[in-house]
């Protein structure tokens, strides 16, 4: 008939009509999946490297000419090396963790219509696909940490252990907040599929604003200069992914004074009370970013 809609080809409901029934179900058939979730990041593993000679050994590459670039620009012809001590692990900590995040946020924005054809094969809690970038995110991480230990063995210098624990808020801000912006965004690019450029801007202007080749002191101090400096401080350290580079620099930097002082002084009880208000903070923001993943999939049937 003329006035039918012709029919584009295959579509698929990203998640069935009623799985919304509740965040604690939803969690129980995510972890229900977990042979899923191993067998999915076994595979974009493999896929990634297959034919490479190198293999996994690739992912070290990227942290190490990214060090370099970074030294020696900002280390040596900016002059900042001269006023941060030990500046290449300086910004190798902040590196190594900002590419567990913005890997995890622009490889998760883009799951669910990278593995349309998964999709429509069977059904399966959609969580699975974000979470898998997350976790490929994850061992990248884990091999690239040899750089670092390389680091501490090149300079002959390790951070202090009491200091460590500064990681476990770090990992519980990182984790909630880079697995719910990746199931927002992979949902929403479903839809506009805008959002993965978008993304990417963002990450770009993310990594800026963090103080990952910077210390954050010589950002307190140029905001404190602006009118209303107090409130672009506060405003500047509302940044989970900048308070997380923060308390690694924190953990993993050898705490060694210049002679500008301690480039970390304001390490204080106040700071650990922000890192943990965050923590919670974050926590609630992966709820509420499941239940708008659920719910927007649910109204969602598309090709693609």
């Amino acid at each position: 008939m003329s006035g039918q809609l012709k029919k584009r080809g295959p579509t698929v409901t990203l998640v069935p009509a009623g799985r919304s029934s509740g965040v604690f179900k939803d969690f129980k058939d995510l972890l229900s999946a977990k042979e899923l979730l191993t067998a999915l990041v076994s595979r974009e593993l493999a896929g990634k490297y297959k034919g490479s000679f190198l293999g996994l050994g690739w992912t070290l590459i990227r942290p190490l000419v990214m060090l370099f670039i970074y030294s020696v620009v900002i280390g040596e012809f900016l002059g900042a090396s001269r006023s941060i001590a030990q500046f290449a692990i300086f910004v190798l900590v902040g590196l190594l963790f900002w590419n567990l995040i913005s890997d995890s946020i622009n490889v998760g924005a883009v799951s669910l219509t990278t593995n349309s054809t998964l999709l429509k094969k069977v059904w399966f809690p959609r969580e699975v696909l974000p979470l898998t970038s997350f976790a490929v995110a994850t061992v990248h991480f884990l091999v690239q940490i040899i750089v670092l230990v390389f680091a501490y063995l090149l300079f002959s210098s390790w951070p202090n252990v009491q200091n460590l624990l500064y990681l476990l808020p770090a990992v519980l801000i990182v984790f909630p907040v880079a697995f719910g912006m990746s199931l927002i965004f992979s949902v929403l690019n479903v839809r506009f599929r805008d959002t993965q450029y978008i993304v990417e801007v963002g990450l770009v202007l993310g990594f800026w604003l963090s103080p990952i080749v910077y210390p954050w002191n010589f950002a307190h101090q140029f905001l404190a200069s602006l009118p209303f400096g107090w409130f672009w401080q506060q405003l500047y350290l509302l940044n989970p992914f900048g308070l997380v580079v923060m308390a690694v620099q924190q953990a993993l930097w050898p705490p060694i004074a210049t002679a500008a002082g301690s480039a970390y002084q304001f390490f204080d009880s106040p700071f650990a009370t922000r890192l943990w208000l965050s923590v919670l903070a974050s926590w609630v923001f992966l709820y509420v970013a499941q239940r708008i993943f659920v719910r927007m999939a649910g109204t969602v049937v598309v090709d693609l």
